[in-house]
């Protein structure tokens, strides 16, 4: 039986606890605020994947110089974090070329295929299935120009042996009557699965946890350091830890600790916004991604939450609220009936690649210690899988998925 500790007790770290958990190893995470507090509890509450395209896809570049043009449009860089972001831009733009691509088309297909599957196993075995339901994803648009824009993309998901069913504008307002006429087309997947609220989710999974007899220690860890047969977790004012495997699954705040152990990993947060209203005076069927204004409106069991958009400027920075109220209203003129009042704003930081594929795999220094990071907009949809993936490694098996397109030494 190893000791193993878990670092970050987000989606990633508390689905690779259970697992590790179900292996027979003795496991504590450790977080510096709790189980699903950061990241996890504000995202978009979809597992997707039915998503094949990296971010950094073919023609992006096209589109970043006008959305940068509008501070509260799906892209922003804060003036103060421009030069710090640019190096990670460059590794950004490098990933949409032909031969990267290739690599993180494969890499993410492989790992959403496999996301689906891997949830099922582990909401069986912690009681957690309730807090999912599949009710598909619509694709909207408001300019006839994106959908044609988009149609070889659809094609793609299909040859991936995704449903994809292109709908008009009236048939999208069959399906959700509150969309208003802006809706002029899109699309709808039924295979997209919605949970009913992250933060509930992750709840639940550390309630397993623990019932099971791991421990969550409240607590930030500053250094990891191999020595001999174990590693030594230093914490801030705490006694040091003896470990004998660790997992680092602390989102984006893993890059320094990475760095530690001699891999300096392109890693960046993208500062996340979004408001969720409890009494929002409409009611939707399906999760809704709007991608040409950069946001998404799911229905979650205590509210209509819309967020979305992708802002770089960093772990310190305040947040700018108006970002979130931008998205609201961008989202009131498809859904007229939208009731803002009392919305409660969030902000969070995924942890962001630039070839959109996380970090999977043992670190440069030590086999003993392994990473679950980098997962960008699908740590929710990837935890389960990550947490197989992971087991598989620091057990000595054979992983389900080639772990080598998702190593911290591909840079």
């Amino acid at each position: 039986m190893r000791h193993i500790h878990v670092i970050g007790a987000g989606v990633v770290g508390l689905a690779t606890a259970l697992r590790l958990q179900q292996g027979g190893h003795k496991v504590a995470l450790i977080d510096r605020n709790g189980p699903g507090e950061m990241a996890s509890r504000g995202n978009a509450a979809g597992i997707a994947w039915t998503d094949v395209a990296p971010l950094a896809s073919k023609g992006i570049w096209r589109k970043i110089p006008g959305w940068l043009l509008d501070p509260l449009g799906p892209l922003s860089v804060r003036p103060a974090y421009a030069l710090k972001i640019l190096p990670w831009m460059l590794r950004f733009s490098r990933a949409s070329l032909p031969d990267k691509l290739k690599n993180s088309v494969l890499g993410k297909a492989a790992i959403n295929k496999a996301s689906l599957p891997a949830w099922e196993r582990l909401w069986q075995a912690s009681g957690t299935r309730h807090h999912v339901f599949m009710k598909g994803c619509l694709e909207v648009y408001t300019e006839q120009s994106q959908i044609e824009g988009v149609r070889s993309e659809w094609q793609k998901q299909r040859d991936h042996g995704i449903e994809v069913q292109e709908l008009t504008g009236d048939e999208i307002r069959e399906l959700e009557p509150d969309f208003s006429e802006h809706v002029v087309g899109g699309a709808l997947v039924p295979g997209w699965m919605t949970v009913d609220d992250p933060h509930a989710l992750c709840l639940s999974l550390a309630q397993e946890f623990e019932r099971n007899g791991g421990k969550i220690l409240k607590s930030s860890v500053s250094h990891v350091q191999p020595q001999g047969d174990h590693i030594v977790l230093h914490r801030e004012g705490e006694e040091q830890i003896l470990s004998d495997h660790v997992v680092i699954a602390c989102g984006a705040w893993s890059k320094t600790l990475a760095a530690q152990l001699g891999d300096k990993v392109p890693l960046e947060t993208e500062r996340g916004y979004n408001t969720t209203f409890s009494e929002p005076n409409v009611a939707l069927k399906h999760a809704v991604m709007v991608p040409g204004l950069g946001f998404a409106v799911t229905q979650l069991s205590h509210g209509l939450r819309i967020g979305g958009a992708v802002e770089f400027g960093g772990l310190e920075m305040e947040a700018n609220w108006k970002r979130a109220d931008a998205m609201a209203e961008k989202a009131s003129r498809l859904l007229p009936g939208l009731n803002r009042e009392n919305g409660i704003r969030w902000m969070g930081h995924r942890p962001s690649m630039p070839d959109t594929l996380p970090v999977i795999g043992h670190s440069k220094q030590s086999d003993r210690v392994t990473y679950a990071f980098g997962h960008g907009h699908h740590g929710l949809t990837q935890a389960a899988i990550t947490a197989e993936l992971v087991s598989d490694l620091i057990c000595g098996e054979t992983p389900k998925i080639d772990c080598t397109l998702y190593s911290a030494q591909r840079f």
